[in-house]
């Protein structure tokens, strides 16, 4: 069965930036990485974490703005405070999808 393409941004990224990347394992957004990387997800994968430099072997970067290439898909794991900053710099990258995974602590 095949997806249509309005979805394909959702269910076959051709890369993904994962905001709010974490280097500590007991968070969402490393588990988030992790899985992709180690369930062979064969697109790009970006971590976004303005605190490191490498998570899992990928160079992270400080801002979604910062990537040098495109981004299909956001996966935003930061406080809900923050979604709205990072939705605005996901339009601005051109990102033309997001999942937003959030709480308000």
């Amino acid at each position: 069965m095949t997806t249509p393409a309005a979805l394909d941004m959702f269910f076959a990224p051709e890369s993904v930036a994962i905001i709010g990347a974490s280097t500590n394992p007991g968070k969402v957004g490393y588990g988030i990485i992790h899985n992709m990387l180690s369930f062979g997800y064969a697109g790009e994968v970006y971590p976004v974490n303005p605190h490191a430099r490498e998570l899992l072997g990928r160079r992270c970067y400080p801002s979604v703005l910062d990537i040098p290439g495109e981004v299909a898909l956001a996966v935003i794991v930061v406080p809900a405070a923050a979604v709205v900053e990072v939705l605005l710099q996901c339009a601005a990258k051109g990102v033309r999808g997001a999942v937003i995974i959030s709480a308000s602590c």
